[in-house]
């Protein structure tokens, strides 16, 4: 008895995750009575294997008193507890088995193997424990071939919802959506998406009508009739195949090949739990929608709602004419046929006027909450079309009474194209405030409740309160001001005509004298035009106590804007070069200066503009293209020669000691595009005050020298 020892099978009588049973050998030693349970090699079981309890003599219950485990104990077909923990006896080997038959103990016969062993017993026949199986075959389902053939090939369709019920026509869709199937044919895959026609509003923010909002993910469409409910119905596709990249010349894949099979528990005897596995034949695999499904006039059912099928692409058309064999012809859209509402009868009596009044708004609710709607009487603010980029631009200050907030700049946009407001803080070194957004976009109440702030409420010099923040507007940009005048209709503010009327009322002879004296005074050769800022701060002060607004004061002066171009001059150029070389640390203007008079044989002090183009270029200054060309340009004579001599000495940086005073525009070459196309913003002083005198010249004040 020293070396018998007996050999029994068993699983851990517990619930594991994933449902994987974890199989032990028991092992008996007939010398001492003691046990030994070691846990089979189980591969991507995600648990220590090996030992779980060492030989040893276990008792059978936690009582001191109490017995130990011993042969009698361990039957096929029972339950035993080793150390708190149970174990189904499942089997025994041949040798057990007879020693046991020899004591007249007489052992169950062995039960079925676990379902999660079987797989890996079959491939364990023949390839080895644990090891997967390589097939160089792809599933029938996606051939590799049409894959690759018909990759990018996309059949659309286009169709409308069908619904239920005659009081919607048997059409769900709307007159503005515009529903597309595509189906690709290189993995038989589908989506629906929707086309608005018409700007889709949500919320604040419009969804631009080339947009289209996807509403079924891309995948394959089962074919399931509505009151079915099967694994089909959730998109099932079938067993996973894995595709090894790179492995064997990429012609390897790993599919899952187990049978299908369920588990199921039956008690019996009492408390003994017998088990028992059952193969049960698996479903027919589901069937999704393919080619042939897709014709035009059909309905398909898709995501639970069906869809009817109306017109196709070309592309679309020619494949089911060449591959099909089936024509396509369109179908008409049943809601254009639909009737949108019964034709109202004619009114025989008069409305009563109490009825035609405004219902009065409420206070804590005075914004209507939908844009396209009419809520509670109030229309809903209008929507202007082409004007989704239409931004007018304010700068503003905080009105307080800290001294920290009145040095706070702000920038306020108005969108014309559904009346919301957004405010920007302007950023500033050691301010301690956070910069950038102030106030979200959306519509703002007005003072009162009256309503929201529109285009008319926003103008410079004007006062308004934003969400209990009080602004005062100081100025507007180009953009904002060229768009009112052009809108005068719409912007009492600038409108020049309101404006030339209430200055005329305050502006008499005496005024109109001093007026255009001040403008003399900056206008020595009489030419009759002077800088727009002298022309706006003699009005300002002229029209000081008067209703006009900074807006109108402003408009009183562009309406007689005269631009001249003013683009940066020789000495600019030079000096901007300079610097740039004074920056890198450039020493190369002696080499420049070399080459140049050995090109000039004749030592005449003058070359080319093209040859000191390209001698400039030659030497890889740190310079732009722009900036070298329109260098060459200010320097060039009449004649197109340029003297290189005096270039090279305003081109010297150590020469120069004040270089970095009075620069005319800033280094970067966004400002230096900008200061070659500046312009002399300028006033004709004279148009402007015949037009306030209100007559077409200014005859009573020709004799006073001053015109």
């Amino acid at each position: 008895m020293t070396d018998k020892i007996l050999s029994f099978g068993a699983v851990l009588v517990e619930e594991v995750a994933g449902g994987v049973q974890r199989e032990v050998m028991i092992y008996y030693h007939l010398e001492d009575h003691t046990l030994r349970l070691v846990e089979l090699p189980t591969h991507n079981a995600g648990t220590v294997q090996g030992t779980l309890v060492g030989r040893q003599r276990v008792p059978t219950s936690t009582h001191p008193l109490a017995p130990h485990l011993h042969l009698h104990h361990l039957k096929v077909g029972e339950c035993v507890t080793v150390l708190g923990r149970r174990y189904l006896v499942t089997s025994c080997d041949a040798a057990t088995r007879t020693y046991l038959t020899s004591l007249g103990l007489f052992p169950h016969d062995n039960l079925a193997p676990h379902p999660t062993t079987m797989p890996r017993q079959a491939v364990s026949g023949t390839a080895g424990v644990g090891k997967l199986q390589f097939s160089r075959e792809w599933p029938k389902r996606h051939p590799l071939a049409t894959f690759v053939n018909k990759s990018g090939q996309v059949l659309r369709f286009y169709g409308e919802w069908v619904g239920e019920g005659e009081s919607m026509g048997g059409v769900t869709t709307p007159v503005t959506e515009r529903v597309e199937l595509r189906y690709y044919l290189e993995d038989d895959t589908a989506e629906v998406r929707v086309h608005y026609l018409t700007p889709h509003q949500d919320s604040l923010t419009p969804t631009p009508p080339h947009l289209p909002t996807k509403i079924l993910k891309r995948g394959p469409i089962p074919k399931v009739s509505s009151g079915e409910s099967t694994a089909a119905a959730l998109g099932v596709v079938g067993r996973p195949t894995l595709n090894l990249v790179g492995l064997r010349g990429g012609q390897a894949h790993l599919k899952d090949r187990r049978p299908q099979i369920c588990y199921c528990a039956r008690q019996v005897l009492g408390h003994v739990v017998k088990f028992g596995w059952w193969a049960v034949q698996a479903g027919p695999s589901p069937e999704f929608l393919g080619p042939g499904d897709l014709v035009l006039g059909n309905t398909v059912a898709v995501g639970g709602r069906l869809l009817r099928l109306c017109e196709c692409d070309s592309f679309t058309t020619n494949y089911y004419k060449n591959v099909l064999d089936v024509d396509q012809c369109p179908a008409e859209y049943q809601y254009l046929r639909r009737r949108l509402a019964v034709p109202s009868v004619p009114r025989s009596e008069p409305l009563d006027p109490r009825w035609l009044e405004e219902p009065p708004r409420d206070p804590l609710h005075p914004l209507p909450t939908s844009v396209t709607t009419i809520v509670g009487g109030m229309h809903a603010r209008s929507l202007r079309d082409g004007c989704e980029d239409k931004i007018l631009r304010f700068g503003a200050k905080l009105v307080s009474d800290k001294e920290k907030d009145k040095e706070r700049e702000f920038v306020i946009n108005f969108y014309v194209y559904d009346s919301t407001i957004s405010v920007f803080e302007v950023p500033k070194i050691n301010s301690g405030m956070r910069a950038g957004m102030f106030l979200g976009r959306g519509l703002v109440v007005g003072p009162g409740g009256g309503g929201h702030v529109n285009g008319q409420d926003l103008y410079a010099g004007a006062t308004i309160a934003l969400n209990s923040h009080v602004f005062h507007l100081t100025h507007a940009d180009e953009f904002t001001l060229n768009y009112m005048e052009t809108h005068a209709d719409e912007f009492p503010q600038a409108n020049y005509n309101v404006a030339l009327d209430e200055a005329r009322r305050r502006l008499g002879h005496h005024q109109l004298t001093d007026l255009l004296r001040q403008m003399t005074t900056y206008d020595p050769d009489r030419k009759g035009i002077v800088p727009t800022s002298v022309v706006l701060g003699a009005l300002n002060t002229a029209l000081r106590g008067s209703p006009l607004s900074t807006q109108q004061v402003t408009t009183l002066g562009r309406r007689h804007r005269r631009l001249q171009p003013h683009p940066l001059s020789k000495n600019h150029l030079t000096h901007l070069a300079a610097l740039h070389l004074k920056r890198h640390n450039f020493d190369g203007v002696q080499d420049l200066s070399s080459g140049l008079r050995g090109r000039d044989v004749e030592c005449r002090g003058r070359l080319p503009a093209s040859m000191v183009r390209a001698a400039l270029t030659a030497i890889h200054p740190p310079l732009t293209t722009t900036l070298i060309d329109a260098l060459v340009t200010s320097v060039t004579q009449q004649d197109g020669q340029v003297e290189y001599e005096r270039l090279c000495s305003d081109l010297d940086w150590r020469h120069r000691p004040h270089i970095h005073d009075n620069l005319p525009c800033q280094v970067d070459e966004a400002s230096l595009e900008q200061g070659l196309r500046r312009h002399l913003d300028l006033v004709d002083y004279v148009t402007l005050i015949a037009d306030l005198e209100g007559s077409a010249s200014t005859h009573h004040l020709a004799g006073s020298g001053l015109v």
